[in-house]
Formats: structure tokens, C-alpha cells, sequence
């Protein structure tokens, strides 16, 4: 009777065990999908599905025409747009109701839609190869361009643009993080190559100033 009390616990610890890594490693799921996007874990590379589980370290990518849309645990939402690409390096939920995420951008336009819980402004970044966004709001749009003139300087062939849709993110060259300027609702701005983030204007008038425009 004891020894099967002690094999009926063990299994019982191995179970939370290994559903708790599970539940540590997943962080959310596909909610939305239009055309191939794909997922490499570990090593490995496999189209995306609606509800497919996410995990920590995974890199999602989509071809031309496509989009996915991933929804996180806390409700937070990332929208990536066609031949794009980005990793998620951290994202936890503590039980303070804080959300700390660092989403690294390599390529494309992603949408964070970020769920603001009760009890503090979240710690969502996103990275890109020259830049940081910090969240202070809620929606904003992330783009890494590259082998293509910046509007700003034309001689920077890389560069990362950040456009506020609802509420405050604070933007900076990767290279000088402590040089950011504050991007509020309704603006953009732009981070070319080592040079720092450029003084905020309201959505669409930087295209509109660039060389080329029509």
C-alpha cells in the first residue's frame, strides 16, 4: 500500500513538473493566419497553423502576401506583416501583473498590440538590428527596412521606423538606448542606420517629406 501511495505521488510530481515547463515555455498561440507563415524551434522549421502552440525562442516568419497574428497569455497581440520576420527572446507574466517581453524584429512590419494589465505599465520592447521600442502605451506599428534608401538620410541603406497608433513608446538607436525620444499617439518616427531617433511627426508626413515622394 505505501509503495503504491509513493509511485501514485512521484507520478503525480513528474505530471506538474513537466506541465509546468510546458506552461514556462509556451507563451501563446497562432490566432490568425493568411498565406504561409513558417516557425523554426529548436533547429527545426515547420509551417504555422491556427492554434499552434508559441514558445519562448521561436522565430516566425511569413512570405509574400501573408500575415500571422500571434495572441500572447496576458492578451497582447503581435500582427507580422508579409516577408517578415521576428523572435521572441523573453516573455513572461509575474504575479505582480507586470508583462516583460523583448521581441526582436528582423525584418518586415510588425503590430504590438499590448494588453495594459492592472498594476503597471507593462516592459514590452521590440528590437530591431538599430534600434529599441519601449512601450508606454498600448498599439504601435515596428518596421525594419533594409537595402532600401532611408527618407531620412538616402545614404542609409538600413533603418527602423515607429509609428504610434494609441498611447506612448519610447524610441532609441540601439547603439545610445539612453538618447530616446518619446513618440506619442497619432506619430512616427525614424531611427537610420548609427544616427539617433529622429524628432517625432505625425504619421505619414515623413514619407511625404522624403526625396522620390509622389
Amino acid at each position: 500500500m505505501i509503495r503504491l501511495v509513493a509511485i501514485t505521488l512521484l507520478s503525480f510530481i513528474m505530471t506538474s513538473r513537466c506541465s509546468l515547463a510546458f506552461a514556462w515555455d509556451t507563451v501563446g498561440e497562432v490566432t490568425g493566419l493568411i498565406g504561409v507563415a513558417n516557425i523554426e524551434r529548436g533547429g527545426s522549421e515547420f509551417a504555422a497553423a491556427r492554434s499552434m502552440p508559441i514558445q519562448i525562442h521561436d522565430r516566425l516568419s511569413t512570405i509574400a502576401k501573408a500575415q500571422l497574428t500571434v495572441t500572447f497569455h496576458d492578451g497582447s497581440k503581435l500582427v507580422l506583416s508579409e516577408t517578415g520576420t521576428y523572435s521572441i527572446d523573453q516573455y513572461a507574466i509575474t504575479s505582480t501583473t507586470r508583462t516583460d517581453a523583448s521581441i526582436a524584429l528582423w525584418e518586415g512590419h510588425l503590430r504590438a498590440i499590448v494588453y495594459v494589465m492592472s498594476g503597471g505599465a507593462p516592459n514590452f520592447q521590440v528590437h530591431t538590428p538599430n534600434a529599441i521600442a519601449a512601450v508606454r502605451g498600448t498599439e504601435f506599428e515596428t518596421a525594419y527596412i533594409k537595402d532600401r534608401p532611408c527618407p531620412e538620410d538616402r545614404s542609409c541603406l538600413r533603418y527602423t521606423t515607429v509609428e504610434v497608433l494609441h498611447g506612448l513608446v519610447a524610441v532609441a538607436n540601439s547603439s545610445n538606448p539612453a538618447q530616446a525620444v518619446q513618440v506619442s499617439e497619432g506619430y512616427e518616427t525614424t531611427v537610420a542606420c548609427e544616427a539617433p531617433a529622429t524628432s517625432p511627426a505625425p504619421l505619414g508626413m515623413k514619407e511625404m517629406g522624403a526625396p522620390g515622394y509622389h
